[in-house]
């Protein structure tokens, strides 16, 4: 069986002598080195090695752009000001149609932007 070097050592130390292993075998050269990318089993493929950060980041700037969403939508419902439905006297009273579809606008902009807020919610808990 011929010796295998280690790939992330740099090759110096007590245990190494012209590319031999003497000793226990020690797994601290993976913490301490620059080693990207490595597995312990030394074929230097990890199965969620790649995709990690970039989930990580995808989640972190959707997560964040729904939140941004989420607020201004939020702010959009709450801060702009109803339009008054019913207009007359207690006898004649008329209702106002596009007051009443402004109004349920601005309902819908707050129920977007709980659920908005919500899912940015979730995001940052990945």
């Amino acid at each position: 069986m011929p010796a295998r070097e280690p790939d992330c050592s740099c090759g110096r130390g007590p245990s190494v002598a012209q590319g031999k292993w003497y000793g226990v075998r020690s797994y601290l050269h993976l913490f301490y080195e620059d080693c990207t990318g490595a597995s312990p089993d030394g074929d230097g493929s990890s199965p969620h090695g790649a995709w990690a950060p970039l989930i990580w980041k995808v989640s972190l700037s959707t997560g964040t752009l729904f939140l941004l969403m989420g607020a201004a939508a939020l702010a959009a419902g709450s801060l702009v000001p109803p339009k008054l439905e019913g207009i007359g006297e207690e006898e004649f009273m008329v209702l106002d149609v596009q007051a009443v579809r402004y109004n349920h606008a601005l309902g819908t902009c707050r129920l977007v932007g709980m659920a908005l807020c919500a899912a940015a919610g979730m995001l940052g808990a990945v």
